[in-house]
């Protein structure tokens, strides 16, 4: 049995969770996520031999930052498509606004990096059957937006109904809550092609999420945040599995004290409060425990080409 892995980091910039958070940001220095988060990612791919996925938005890069883009493709990692904006409310724009947003941003990862995009993920991990349609017809051969997580969905509508509870408007929202009961395998998603070798070349690729139905995600906050007995426990209930996909964020490599920029999430985002040596130790916990249990690690553009051969023979 071939057990393969990926890795892949969302490259929000802190803007966004400003936005999630209802505050409004008003920085002008450089963005420390940049700065710090997605080199530490880059510095852990390295020392473990691996090539990863970075899903990258224009929405925070300038001329003075994209060194950050050109050393991920430098390394050898892939850049996917995560919307030029990253605006929450991408699945609520007409047709015509969403491939605005995958054409201006696949231009400009093409342009500024030399990267063509060939996988989408939604902001907020939100999906529309327009926007599959889209990424479809842009030529993309895999989508890796949904997050089959009961529990993920019900804990961000308490979050975001508390927010607005004590006046504080989150950007970000929840589409539709039938993705919270998707597969965890990667699918051919076009439900209206019975057989699959005529379905064309596009596959979903989901985040993994264990312990059905209730879904624990195994994304960068769980990784961090958790206490080591349950974290241990995801790992060994995850072992059987043939693909493993784990999702985290530039934010999770970051420290407290990277930047002043930082100080009003603090009590708002959990992987704050922990400090760079424990973030570091827990994502090499898990990436040994895979490469242990026979599990190769790729980037998803490599393993939805496969994925889609496979499926077609």
């Amino acid at each position: 049995m071939k057990k393969i892995a990926a890795l892949n980091i969302d490259v929000d910039p802190l803007l966004c969770y400003y936005a999630i958070h209802g505050l409004e940001y008003s920085s002008a220095g450089v963005d420390p996520i940049y700065a710090y988060g997605v080199g530490r990612f880059l510095d852990l791919l390295d020392k473990n031999g691996i090539k990863g996925t970075f899903f990258v938005t224009a929405n925070g890069f300038n001329e003075g930052n994209l060194d950050v883009l050109r050393a991920i493709v430098g390394r050898g990692h892939e850049i996917a498509d995560h919307s030029f904006s990253h605006d929450y409310q991408l699945t609520r724009m007409t047709k015509e606004g969403i491939e605005s947003e995958i054409r201006r941003n696949f231009a400009f990862l093409k342009e500024k990096a030399g990267a063509e995009c060939r996988g989408f993920r939604s902001p907020g991990y939100n999906s529309s059957p327009d926007l599959i349609s889209v990424i479809k017809s842009a030529g993309y051969i895999y989508d890796s937006s949904l997050f089959p997580s009961p529990a993920y969905y019900l804990a961000k509508a308490l979050l975001i109904a508390q927010k607005r509870l004590f006046g504080h408007i989150s950007k970000s929202f929840i589409y539709s809550f039938g993705d919270a009961f998707g597969k965890y395998t990667p699918e051919f998603i076009d439900k209206n092609v019975k057989d699959v070798r005529k379905s064309g070349d596009f596959v979903e690729l989901p985040m993994t999420t264990l312990l059905y139905p209730v879904g624990i995600p195994l994304i960068g906050t769980s990784i961090i945040a958790f206490p080591g007995w349950l974290l241990n426990f995801l790992l060994w209930s995850s072992k059987g599995r043939e693909f493993i996909n784990i999702e985290a964020h530039g934010i999770d490599m970051c420290d407290i004290g990277d930047s002043p920029d930082f100080a009003p999430l603090k009590s708002r985002q959990p992987d704050l409060s922990f400090s760079l040596d424990r973030k570091i130790e827990r994502f090499q916990q898990v990436i040994d425990f895979y490469k242990k249990e026979g599990f190769t690690f790729r980037r998803l553009d490599e393993i939805a080409a496969e994925k889609i051969a496979s499926l077609k023979e």
